[in-house]
Order: C-alpha cells, then structure tokens, then sequence
C-alpha cells in the first residue's frame, strides 16, 4: 500500500488517539441560606445551588427537611436533604455573615435550563409510615439565568 494511504491514519491517531480524555470540570456551587420561610436566589445555568437549612432543635429528635416541590424542568436533585457537615456550616456562615446553628441540613440542586423554580421543604416528624407532620416550611424562588 502507499504511504499517503497510512499517512492521514497515523495523523489522525497521532492527534486523536493519544490525547487524554476530556473531563468535566465540575460546577459552581451558589450557596443560599433558607433562614426566612420565603426567600429568593438566582445562579446561572449549569451551576449548583446548594440550600442550608436551619436546625431546628425545638422540634425533637427525629425530625427531617425534605422536598415538598420543584419545577424538575428547571432544577434537578443533586442531593436529597441530609445532616449538613461543619464545611456545609462554615460555607453558610459565611454566605450569611453570622454564626449557624450546628445541626443544620443542606441539599443540592443543579440548574438545568433557565427559568424559575419554587423550591419547597418542610421539616417533618414521622408519625405514622406514609404520613408526615410539618413542624417549619420554606419556600426558595430560584430564578436561573
């Protein structure tokens, strides 16, 4: 066979074929305080949004934040409602300038398109399997650009 046959092919691996794969650089992460019952934030498409939520030691052991509603065509579910760890805590006191209660809850949402999403959560003791009481509520408008 000719050379100019092979040539094109070794060009091709040579540019192709040894270069390391791409790698997703992973997101910013806005960091929003639900202090209030209602709030409002915005981030940019494909960033994260990560949502601190307050201890709540009145209420009594047991007790969990989770997700009432989202607009999942706007933002997707990262990361359920779980204990926030002392970096979650440092990240929220320092995105709100004061002290955190430790105790607190954080959850992760990815923006998947621009719009607006009313992200609801309530701090619910489990009662009975199946039901739920709310003992505190928030309600985030998350606009994304």
């Amino acid at each position: 066979m000719k050379l100019t046959v092979f040539l094109p092919l070794l060009l091709a691996f040579v540019v192709f074929g040894t270069s390391a794969p791409a790698r997703d650089t992973p997101p910013v992460v806005v960091t929003h305080v639900a202090a209030a019952k209602k709030s409002e934030t915005s981030l940019r498409f494909s960033e994260a949004i990560r949502i601190f939520l307050p201890a709540l030691p009145e209420s009594g052991p047991g007790c969990e934040w989770q997700i009432m509603s989202n607009d999942a065509r706007i933002l997707r579910v990262s990361a359920v409602p779980k204990p926030a760890t002392p970096a979650d805590e440092a990240a929220a006191a320092e995105k709100s300038g004061a002290p955190v209660t430790p105790g607190g809850w954080v959850t992760t949402f990815f923006a998947l398109r621009p719009g607006r999403s009313v992200v609801r959560l309530a701090y619910v003791r489990p009662t009975e399997p199946g039901e739920t009481t709310a003992i505190a509520t928030r309600e985030i408008n998350v606009v994304v650009n």
